[in-house]
């Protein structure tokens, strides 16, 4: 990555937005003109950092392995990460139709961005959205997030938000992992 320093900043922004990541969104968040970001990608594909599936304007990008993303996003530093995030957020948010479809990712960026009063309802609304659907571990863990977030609402909802994130927890954890799990209890 560090031998392809003209596109190491391209690679960083790419892992920032995930594994796997849309072409679009990339485009939306990115500071380059068009020609340029397709080829910084073309570069990262021949490098074979990326797999590309799709052109352009519809492609969506897959780090060729975990590592390789996770490397990219460790090497930038904690406030670019967090700049970088927030913009993401921004964007998203803007297309209303990721908040509305994919809560838990606006809320991931909006949480790594450092807007977690922002991240909060959207936290609750990607908890809610998995319970009603069954998948109730993945449940467990946006509530779970929610509620280290709980602090960050106004003083006057906050007491009725935990009350709810709790109830709602505690039916989660009781069906992932059954009624005498201390979770259960705790929530």
């Amino acid at each position: 990555l560090d031998r392809l320093a003209t596109v190491k900043t391209l690679a960083q922004l790419g892992a920032t937005l995930g594994r796997e990541f849309a072409y679009a969104v990339l485009h939306a968040v990115s500071p380059w003109d068009e020609a340029t970001l397709q080829r910084g990608l073309h570069q990262l594909v021949e490098a074979e950092f990326l797999y590309q599936q799709g052109l352009p304007p519809q492609a969506t990008y897959l780090f060729k392995h975990a590592l390789i993303q996770e490397e990219a996003y460790a090497s930038m530093l904690r406030d670019k990460r967090q700049g970088l995030h927030g913009r993401i957020a921004e964007v998203l948010e803007t297309q209303g139709v990721v908040a509305a479809s994919i809560p838990e990712l606006l809320a991931h960026h909006l949480t790594a961005g450092g807007q977690p009063a922002k991240a909060l309802p959207y936290w609750k609304d990607a908890g809610s959205r998995a319970k009603e659907r069954a998948a109730y571990a993945e449940g467990c863990t946006h509530l779970a997030q929610a509620l280290e977030l709980v602090e960050y609402a106004p003083s006057a909802l906050r007491r009725h938000l935990e009350l709810e994130l709790q109830l709602q927890l505690g039916y989660c954890v009781q069906a992932a992992r059954g009624y005498a799990a201390p979770e259960v209890a705790a929530a």
